[in-house]
């Protein structure tokens, strides 16, 4: 018998339960929504806001709240994902003190949306695997850790620029689980398949557009779906000719949700600025790119 794991807590318990670690697949997921993997929002938005579950660890989040009722607590409830994405877009903290049975939702949506994340060690938090943020914003569920997790939230609230970035390397896994995922699916069931999958692509119009276009549009394993011009670009242009393809025409604002859409594979650079492009890809959680 083989067993799927979402998490390396959940590898944990099977392996303490004697099961050969050959018989064992990681096969992780990721977050569906795009609203929750968009660019991080500018500091200037965010406000002194802590947001949390209250299905999770509300007890200990009482706690918190009793000790410190100047700070703004904010619960996630009877939201639409859009909603939870706006609040977690202007938060400047997201607070897990319930049991982590794996690699949670919201609190990789937190992150991703440039929340300072702060949990407990229950579960999954436990290790750096599932939820790989500094030691510093993991805290015992205690009273006695009551203090210390005060001082850390008024310290992220006071210092959000500085703390922010603390979580990238978070941000950064979260991103690239879709296409971990496809990898992990690969190598649990290995399937040959006689037809090849074909590659989904935005080409960013450059200085060699022109020569490019040709050559993606007759690439037998690329589909060129669309044309990523400048955001200060004419907004008359809607889409370019290309032989006898019509290709739509996107901003950046638009890559990021098609690309969690599942509906583009990679974007093309075709940029006098490569790194900075790609840079810029990545932190709006864009991480396959194809340098030109």
């Amino acid at each position: 018998m083989e067993h799927w794991v979402q998490s390396e807590y959940a590898r944990q318990f099977v392996h303490a339960n004697h099961v050969d670690d050959a018989q064992v697949h990681f096969v992780g997921d990721y977050l569906q929504s795009a609203a929750h993997l968009r660019q991080m929002d500018a500091a200037a938005s965010r406000q002194d806001i802590v947001a949390y579950n209250p299905k999770k660890g509300l007890e200990f989040t009482k706690q918190l709240m009793a000790a410190a009722p100047d700070i703004t607590w904010t619960p996630i409830e009877n939201m639409t994902a859009e909603e939870v994405h706006a609040l977690l877009a202007r938060a400047k903290c997201y607070i897990d003190f319930g049991n982590h049975p794996g690699q949670d939702r919201i609190p990789r949506e937190a992150a991703a949306a440039g929340c300072c994340v702060i949990t407990g060690r229950r579960g999954a938090a436990a290790n750096d695997i599932d939820v790989p943020i500094p030691a510093s914003y993991k805290f015992a569920d205690d009273p006695s850790s009551i203090p210390a997790i005060l001082d850390t939230i008024r310290t992220c609230l006071r210092d959000y620029d500085a703390h922010a970035h603390d979580f990238d390397s978070y941000r950064a896994m979260i991103a690239g689980q879709k296409a971990k995922f496809r990898r992990d699916v690969a190598a649990a069931l290995p399937v040959r398949c006689d037809v090849p999958e074909r590659q989904h692509v935005v080409l960013q119009n450059g200085p060699h557009t022109e020569k490019l276009l040709p050559a993606l549009l007759q690439s037998g394993g690329i589909e060129l779906i669309a044309l990523w011009i400048a955001d200060d670009a004419d907004t008359a242009i809607t889409a370019v000719q290309a032989g006898d393809r019509t290709l739509p025409t996107i901003r950046f604002s638009e890559l990021a949700f098609l690309y969690q859409e599942g509906r583009i594979d990679a974007i093309v650079l075709d940029s006098a600025d490569p790194p900075k492009d790609a840079s810029r890809l990545k932190a709006a959680g864009i991480p396959e790119t194809i340098f030109c």
